[in-house]
């Protein structure tokens, strides 16, 4: 079975294809609001993995210990970075841990 719709007539029918295109426009319009909001995809990192565990390594010749809990981690971490960069400036190799 076909359904028939009937077809508006006279001025309510510029009203109602009026408002029938501008459900269609909203619709459109938060559909593609949606879509821009989405996150975009992770940059893709530079760091190899065996520079990243060099990293860490050298941080824990200069005193930083990741695996504890410490309730003054930051610190603690920015402190062994100082330390690091200052021995590399001043030509001098990590202590020993």
């Amino acid at each position: 079975m076909i359904l028939a719709f009937r077809q508006p007539r006279g001025a309510g029918a510029a009203l109602t294809i009026a408002v029938r295109i501008g459900l269609g426009v909203a619709a459109a319009a938060v559909g593609s609001a949606a879509l821009a909001q989405q996150n975009p995809p992770p940059q893709s990192s530079t760091t190899t993995r065996a520079a990243q565990k060099a990293e860490v390594k050298k941080l824990e010749q200069n005193g930083y210990q990741p695996g504890t809990d410490d309730q003054h981690y930051p610190q603690n971490l920015q402190n062994a970075e100082k330390k690091a960069h200052a021995n590399a400036a001043a030509g001098k190799p990590a202590p020993a841990p």
